[in-house]
């Protein structure tokens, strides 16, 4: 199955497909068509929007755990709507982070501080995935982290995404 978007980003000689695909080992029962793939984006990213927003709301009222796990919600969205732009379905945790490591390490081969910001983003979601459960971080670090997530967001969504809104409120 070829993925949607043909001429997809080609960024330092690979192509974001590709790396998708590779941290998913070639899965061939996680290929999405290419009407499913719009439409499993578009709902992604209005996902994303919905934890993004929330998570912020959560932020302001000092509850600091739901924020923490709206922060890692938005995450996941960013990275599953990026995927399915390319027409991958990811549906774990696992591949969530395989993902997201990947697109760091291919954003770093044009600008070192893409990849960190990716980095930092995808530790950053999944610690304050980890604080929901266990309520381990302070309020401050809950701030910095989501401050970390939408940032590398924002950035994921410029670099990778192909299509619809970016996630950002409008």
């Amino acid at each position: 199955m070829t993925a949607p978007n043909q001429d997809s980003h080609n960024n330092g000689g690979q192509d974001t497909a590709a790396v998708i695909r590779a941290a998913l080992q070639a899965r061939s029962d996680l290929e999405l068509s290419p009407p499913d793939a719009a439409e499993l984006a578009e709902t992604y990213r209005d996902n994303l929007r919905d934890y993004r927003r929330h998570s912020l709301e959560y932020l302001e009222t000092g509850d600091y755990r739901q924020a923490a796990e709206k922060s890692w919600g938005a995450f996941a969205q960013s990275v599953k709507a990026v995927a399915a732009d390319y027409g991958v379905r990811l549906s774990h945790h696992g591949h969530i982070i395989r993902v997201g490591n990947r697109l760091a390490t291919l954003a770093r081969q044009d600008s070192q501080d893409a990849g960190e910001v990716l980095l930092k983003g995808l530790n950053s979601a999944r610690s304050l995935h980890q604080h929901f459960y266990e309520n381990d971080l302070e309020a401050e670090g809950v701030t910095l982290s989501a401050n970390d997530v939408m940032t590398a967001i924002d950035l994921m969504q410029q670099r990778f995404a192909t299509g619809g809104a970016n996630g950002r409120e409008s």
